[in-house]
């Protein structure tokens, strides 16, 4: 309660920084079986692939609030299936829809890390669990108004078998 409200004054005081997008792709650390408790599988991937709206909030020169909310890719998996009568194929994406709010510390104008907790709802409707995000990157100005990051992230999903997606992104802010 006492975190609530000293994140509650600290955004009170906040200025509302940026908005924009990021998009990444990499591999997501997992054993597949383990997290979708069936084996043998057919066919997978561990392409992971997010997509996220930002905002940033300068709480202090140097350190601002980011917020996002967005999808995670996790990995792909199909397997074969037989009830007795019919039989065939069956595969599925695991995507979850991720809201997560960090801490971006400058290191100097162009050089950033940052870290925080989030949410991941799976979108197959099979719960709700914890995640962090660890990054760090590098933000170019192209303009007077525009930032575009290039970074690496670090994001761990506590769902069954902890998969860990380790992404390169992009995307592009508008400062406002």
């Amino acid at each position: 309660m006492i975190v609530a409200g000293l994140l509650c004054l600290s955004l009170a005081s906040a200025q509302l920084r940026s908005v924009g997008l990021v998009a990444g792709a990499g591999y997501t650390a997992v054993d597949i079986e383990d997290a979708v408790d069936w084996s043998p599988l057919e066919e997978w991937d561990n392409f992971g692939i997010i997509i996220k709206a930002v905002v940033e909030y300068e709480l202090k020169p140097g350190l601002l609030l980011v917020g996002e909310v967005g999808e995670n890719r996790l990995y792909y998996w199909e397997y074969r299936w037989s009830d007795g009568y019919y039989s065939g194929t069956r595969y599925r994406s695991e995507w979850t829809t991720n809201i997560g709010l960090s801490f971006k510390k400058l290191l100097n104008k162009s050089l950033y890390i940052q870290a925080g907790p989030g949410v991941h709802i799976f979108n197959d409707g099979s719960g709700t669990v914890l995640g962090l995000l660890l990054g760090a990157g590098y933000e170019m100005e192209v303009g007077d108004r525009f930032v575009v990051p290039l970074g690496f992230r670090v994001e761990p999903v506590f769902g069954n078998a902890v998969p860990i997606s380790l992404l390169l992104h992009t995307g592009i802010r508008y400062i406002l």
